[in-house]
């Protein structure tokens, strides 16, 4: 998780068209038998019950088991310009910056709610995500869009959710793959993984366990070797179900996962990360995750509850190189390194009545409390013994939320809303603070047949305030209000010519209040700053998404994205026009896949993508006030960019029963522009993807 990132994170025409999400491939649990017969009967829970993603009124992309295998991806930033409007930035291990359609800061907390099953997993800290792998996954959803009713708080943008794969209760089933690559000018990388399902009472119960390792690879040089910032990964998972009726059953999950990166990945464009004081940036984590879910069929209603616990701890060590100016051309170069330690700990309680039958009136109530409190510590490097942890925030929140809609021939009318009432308290100073919303949500949609319908979406998103860390600040800071937005999206979802084409199209528009932003101390310290409230951000969107499918041997998809949404206040923090952070104003892929069977055991397959982002921008104006420059002497920029990126990736090879060999090439152009810009911390450095990679893999399942 990354309550522990310490270092501050830092695009504009409006185009009318329609726009849209991916249509991927079938769920994991479909046979290959139902994949190749019809590509988009795929079934998901986003709204609390289960229907086809084309019946669902909102922009929904479902990435599932097989797409993540058929693009070699490890985790849902491999694919995300794919999905339009989404965009990961990632400065270290547990430091996702998630954000769906440009709801994206650089403070506050996230904007994008994350699951796993039905579990929330965001963190109650600083704008992040925790690192979530694509290990025996069914599939993953991304819900774009304030999602008010269903997942509340910090779902301002959308909602991802991971869909663990369940045990199978009749027959012992798994699954294997192991694959490496060699990283151009990095050394080599690899994964292994493992899952097996065994029932232990036929029928009525079972147990699944999974596990993965992976060693990335190291590409950055510094002073203290060449390819120091490998990380491994490692993750364990077992999950339990009981199905005692038809009626009734349990699930339980247990998960348990961490990382270890041995240097950052901030480089200039040579792949070194090299100063004569630099010191070393690991960073570590893990987190627990147990969650309890009781599902009983009443009847009338299916009923809910789900009991989570989540517990993580990381650490994070940031070098800031930057110089002082003395004389014109005479600067003395200094630097400044600390460590930011942190545990996180969440109790949540979840009730949830879903309505039953085929009738033209469908509803859904429930209830949610969730307990979360935080440790933190922090110290100047060297550090030579461990770092004290204070309690530090908590939160206990409770919400009550419903939701109706009415079937009118083909019209549907949806009504919701969720109430949220937040009691924040900062153990440091003995200060707290109650933030109390309420969120609707309208949804209008039309069927066009069997095949389609268009829809109507206003709904309203909301983040909590809270406390900023006591520091060399003005008086009257200690506090930040809580922000809204209100989204209006028109959509379509269709399919054409006997099912063969798939075209998926919206249209949004935002208008987002009292956005939490960073200011800068008032003093030269290089600490870090504080948060306020800096204004308005408005602007319209669009995504386009088409699935072409002329036979069973042949996909082609093609996705595009686009964002104009800026400020349109000034603030000590931005100015009008300025773009929110880490914002791409265009993403956009296509891809093809090719399967061909050549025989009763065997089929080829191949493969490729390319997806492009025009890059995006990081503003740090108040960083001005400081009177320290770069070690270049140059001062720091106000304005920082990722430049664009157009990424290709190749993936061949051959199935022979239950086995499948594949070679790859990832990266194939070498795109090396920063994947993160870089801010107060690296100025002119950045966060670097990995540099073209070719391997081979090999999996298999039984």
């Amino acid at each position: 998780m990354n309550v522990l990132s310490v270092r501050l994170k830092q695009a504009t025409s409006t185009l009318a068209l329609c726009g849209a999400l991916m249509v991927p491939t079938p769920a994991f649990a479909q046979n290959a038998e139902e994949a190749e017969a019809d590509r988009t009967e795929i079934v998901v829970t986003a709204q609390r019950r289960e229907e086809r993603v084309l019946d669902i009124p909102l922009a929904i992309a479902a990435v599932t088991a097989a797409d993540f295998d058929k693009r070699g991806a490890r985790r849902l930033q491999d694919l995300q310009f794919s999905i339009p409007g989404l965009n990961i930035v990632e400065t270290s291990p547990g430091s996702e910056r998630l954000q769906i359609r440009g709801i994206s800061q650089q403070a506050g907390l996230p904007t994008v709610a994350t699951y796993i099953d039905e579990m929330n997993m965001n963190p109650n800290a600083v704008t992040s995500g925790l690192d979530i792998r694509s290990v025996d996954l069914e599939r993953v959803e991304v819900l774009k869009g304030p999602q008010p009713t269903l997942y509340g708080e910090g779902s301002m943008g959308g909602t991802i959710r991971y869909i663990t794969a369940n045990p199978d209760l009749d027959k012992i089933v798994g699954r294997g793959s192991a694959e490496f690559g060699a990283i151009e000018g990095g050394n080599t990388g690899y994964r292994g993984e493992a899952a097996v399902s065994v029932p232990l009472v036929p029928g009525k119960l079972a147990i699944r366990v999974a596990g993965a390792y992976e060693d990335t690879g190291g590409y950055v040089d510094t002073r203290f070797g060449k390819d120091q910032n490998a990380t491994r990964y490692t993750t364990g998972r077992i999950k339990a179900l009981f199905r005692p009726s038809d009626s009734f059953e349990v699930s339980a999950l247990y998960m348990h996962h961490e990382w270890d990166q041995k240097d950052a990945s901030y480089a200039f464009d040579d792949g070194t990360y090299i100063f004569p004081d630099s010191l070393p940036q690991p960073a570590k984590g893990q987190y627990d995750v147990a969650n309890l879910v009781a599902t009983a069929d009443l009847g009338f209603a299916d009923l809910v509850s789900s009991t989570g616990y989540l517990k993580s701890s990381g650490s994070l060590d940031v070098f800031f190189p930057f110089a002082f100016p003395v004389a014109p051309g005479v600067n003395i170069p200094l630097s400044f390194g600390s460590r930011t330690s942190a545990e996180f700990e969440r109790w949540t309680q979840e009730f949830r009545l879903t309505s039953s039958g085929d009738g033209p009136f469908k509803w859904l109530l429930g209830a949610t409390y969730t307990d979360d409190a935080i440790k933190n510590g922090n110290g100047q490097l060297p550090i030579t013994t461990p770092i004290a942890l204070t309690p530090g925030q908590t939160s206990k929140a409770w919400a009550v939320y419903g939701e109706g809609s009415y079937t009118f021939g083909a019209a549907t009318l949806t009504l919701g809303g969720r109430y949220y009432s937040d009691k924040r308290s900062d153990n440091g100073r003995t200060q707290d603070n109650t933030f109390n919303t309420f969120n609707p949500r309208f949804n209008l949609s039309i069927k066009t047949g069997d095949s389609g319908l268009v829809y109507l979406n206003a709904s309203k998103g909301f983040r909590s305030g809270g406390f900023n860390t006591p520091g060399l600040f003005a008086p009257g800071e200690e506090t930040y209000g809580p922000e809204s937005l209100w989204t209006y999206e028109g959509g379509f979802k269709q399919q054409l010519i006997g099912k063969t084409l798939t075209v998926e199209g919206a249209i949004y528009y935002h208008d987002y209040s009292d956005i939490q932003s960073v200011l800068l101390p008032i003093t030269n310290a290089p600490s870090i700053g504080r948060t306020i409230n800096s204004g308005v951000a408005r602007g319209w969107g669009q995504e386009l998404a088409i699935v072409a499918r002329p036979d069973k041997t042949f996909t082609a998809t093609f996705t595009v994205g686009h964002n104009d949404l800026t400020y349109r206040t000034a603030s000590l923090a931005v100015l009008p026009g300025d773009p929110l952070d880490n914002v791409p104003e265009w993403t956009a892929s296509a891809a093809i896949d090719y399967r061909k069977p050549v025989s009763d055991n065997v089929t080829i397959f191949a493969s490729a993508d390319v997806s492009h982002t025009s890059g995006f921008f990081s503003t740090l104006r108040l960083f001005q006030t400081l009177a320290i420059v770069q070690r270049t002497g140059e001062p720091f920029p106000l304005v920082v960019r990722a430049l664009p990126r157009d990424i290709v990736n190749v993936r061949f090879g051959a199935e022979f029963g239950a086995i499948t060999a594949y070679v790859f090439g990832r990266n194939l152009t070498n795109n090396f522009n920063a994947v993160y810009a870089g801010g107060v911390i690296q100025a002119n450095q950045g966060a670097r993807p990995r540099p073209r990679t070719f391997g081979a893999g090999l999996s298999f399942n039984f």
